[in-house]
């Protein structure tokens, strides 16, 4: 078995997340509930000052708009954006590259995976920091004590991305324009479901994604990849396993015989695809599964399927285009 490098360290640093957390929050005289849901008129005001609950159920209160914010997520970054708040943004990591904006961002990443510069990110003289995870727990640990205003979302399913962006455009003033995108996931994901739902009389699909190769590594039922197998009408043959990310063994995914086997791609691996279907359908043993013999393994841009922001969308109508390729042909 190969040593896990530092590419799988920051695949995993992007999919992996905490449990939900509670997010019953007491309603504050000048803020909205962020888990209400979203009417279909939109007549919602966020004024400042407002205090957030974020996933590890840590209430911050902020004083006015952000206007020198910090973003240590490519998925956050994107909400921000995607919400109207790049412009309040003055920094990012390394791997926060979409939209093109975040390229005139100040970095604050080092070169190891998950690293923070914290003399960089203090220098920016921050208003508000968003970041997420286990792994970012000593740099909140460290802005808390220089009094930086610090909020924490992890996404594991559509109804926690629909959370964190809640919380993110109610502290940051865009509560509008939060509940606006929200409607736009929501109205998209229906718009696929009914869309393959014709196609499913015969029955869902069994679905392979692979994370890793090497170790063997798959996305389970508690993440949100597996979520959105379920929700474009497949079947997560690991979907027994109690883990977001479990490895897994050839000998086991060879015996459950997938129907569809999914394969992240990064958008800056510019590799051919053929050689790469190829390669993978060539390994002892995989002939056999029908994935192999029907040629109906599939690439996927890793960043529509591993950041759970705006266009874990797209991520899903390709997914739904993998397992139903005859209800998107017309």
């Amino acid at each position: 078995m190969k040593k896990i490098n530092s590419k799988l360290i920051l695949i995993l640093l992007a999919l992996l997340g905490s449990a939900s957390c509670d997010y019953r929050t007491a309603q504050q005289n000048s803020a909205v509930d962020e888990t209400a849901p979203a009417s279909t008129e939109l007549q919602i005001v966020s004024t400042f000052p407002v205090t957030v609950k974020d996933s590890e159920g840590i209430e911050t209160s902020i004083a006015q708009e952000p206007v020198r914010i910090i973003s240590l997520l490519p998925s956050h970054t994107e909400i921000l954006f995607a919400i109207g708040a790049g412009e309040q943004m003055v920094g990012c990591t390394t791997n926060c590259d979409y939209p093109t904006e975040t390229m005139k961002l100040k970095k604050v990443s080092l070169s190891n995976p998950g690293s923070i510069n914290l003399e960089t990110l203090v220098a920016l003289k921050p208003d508000l920091v968003l970041l997420g995870g286990d792994y970012h727990q000593r740099i909140r640990e460290q802005l808390s004590k220089l009094k930086i205003p610090v909020l924490s979302f992890e996404s594991q399913s559509m109804a926690e991305i629909e959370r964190s962006i809640r919380g993110m455009s109610r502290s940051t003033g865009h509560v509008d324009a939060g509940e606006k995108l929200i409607q736009k996931l929501q109205q998209k994901t229906t718009s696929i479901q009914e869309k393959i739902k014709p196609y499913q009389k015969e029955g869902r699909p069994h679905v392979f994604y692979q994370v890793w190769d090497q170790p063997l590594m798959t996305a389970g039922p508690t993440s949100f990849i597996g979520e959105l197998i379920d929700l474009a009408g497949g079947e997560n043959i690991f979907d027994d396993v109690d883990l977001a990310y479990p490895q897994v063994s050839e000998e086991i995914l060879i015996q459950r015989n997938p129907d569809v086997i999914l394969l992240p791609r990064s958008k800056k691996d510019h590799s051919d695809a053929t050689e790469i279907v190829k390669k993978m359908s060539e390994q002892p043993g995989w002939k056999q599964m029908n994935a192999v013999k029907n040629q109906r393994i599939y690439l996927i841009e890793e960043d529509f399927i591993s950041r759970p922001g705006p266009r874990v969308v797209q991520g899903l109508e390709k997914v739904a285009q993998a397992l139903y390729p005859e209800a998107f042909q017309k």
